[in-house]
């Protein structure tokens, strides 16, 4: 399933993909988007959470140049709820070092995103990959776990 969205200048500045080879939706978004851009490409990325049921996000910044950390209420206040509803539990959130995209995942770590869903920061998609994968693993294998004082699945 991929989505693209394109700014009131009718470039494409957001493509969400749910990739099933990675159980990862990845998100690209690239170039600058106003904030009413910004909002229609974030529920178009919910839609596609709330479609595949997907806990695992990678959110890549690192060609987004906009500044966007003001619209961090907005996110937490809208996407937030869908978001967790539709199953997102592990956000990996790319960006260039002392950017825009960076301050907007600090802003969502330190705040009632990052409380609610495990969020961590990169600078590279293959670093941030790697850590969705190993969150992966770990939660097939707390599917699995035993409760050692009853024997049954935890």
């Amino acid at each position: 399933m991929l989505k693209e969205v394109k700014s009131v200048f009718g470039k494409t500045f957001y493509r969400i993909e749910y990739k099933d080879d990675l159980n990862v939706v990845e998100a690209t978004w690239q170039g600058t988007a106003s904030k009413q851009d910004l909002r229609n490409a974030i529920i178009a990325g919910l839609e596609v959470h709330e479609n595949t049921k997907c806990a695992f996000r990678l959110n890549d910044n690192t060609e987004f140049t906009g500044p966007w950390a003001d619209s961090v209420k907005w996110i937490e206040e809208e996407w937030l709820p869908r978001a967790y509803k539709s199953g997102i539990r592990y956000l990996a959130h790319v960006a260039r070092p002392n950017s825009f995209g960076e301050a907007a995942g600090e802003a969502m770590l330190l705040g009632k995103i990052g409380a609610a869903i495990e969020v961590k920061l990169f600078d590279n998609r293959e670093d941030a990959l790697q850590w969705l994968k190993k969150k992966q693993e770990a939660d097939d294998a707390s599917k699995f776990s035993i409760d050692s004082t009853t024997g049954n699945p935890a």
